[in-house]
């Protein structure tokens, strides 16, 4: 294949994906909007967020939250490769956006984690770390593909859990950098 066959085939892939973008764009506007499963979403955006505000602590926030966003853009790029090569999809989605899922990986993933880095900061980072892998991927990510929220393609669970355990230390070695003291 020559360069210009290579500009020419992404041309062509970029018009389907656009194509494909606007059929997710219509099934969420005519079928999903304010449905009780989009309601879902919206709460679970809002929610964590909410309950952040008012539990966090003060003198720490800006360190926590600094670790939150971490979680949050290293779930944005993982999850946006694995929907791009099908391992998994969001069909019903509160912004309509294909490969967009804010409610759980820009909301309640980061959340959760700065609860678990705030509270009890001394206990055992791997126990927490082993139970919010464990419950998001084996509880929550299966309860969002009970009400349509996710839907496993070809993923297995266990691999969320070593993603997702991963990710609470990496935010857990972030937040207790010794430049947050300066």
């Amino acid at each position: 294949m020559t360069y210009q066959e290579g500009l020419n085939q992404v041309d062509k892939a970029t018009q389907k994906i656009t194509e494909a973008n606007q059929l997710i764009v219509e099934a969420i506007m005519n079928a999903f909007l304010f449905t009780w499963q989009w309601w879902v979403a919206l709460a679970m955006m809002v929610i964590p967020w909410v309950i952040w505000g008012i539990f966090r602590n003060r003198e720490s926030s800006a360190r926590i939250f600094s670790a939150g966003l971490l979680v949050m853009v290293l779930s944005e790029i993982l999850d946006t490769v694995g929907v791009s090569f099908g391992k998994w999809a969001y069909p019903v989605k509160l912004v309509p956006v294909a490969t967009i899922n804010f409610s759980f990986r820009l909301s309640v993933l980061p959340v959760f984690v700065m609860v678990l880095l705030q509270y009890k900061p001394g206990f055992n980072q791997y126990l927490k770390a082993v139970i919010f892998g464990g419950l998001a991927a084996y509880v929550g990510i299966p309860v969002l593909g009970m009400i349509d929220l996710y839907k496993k393609i070809d993923w297995a669970y266990t691999y969320s859990f070593f993603i997702l355990t991963s990710f609470y230390l990496i935010a857990h070695w972030f937040s207790r950098r010794n430049s947050f003291l300066q």
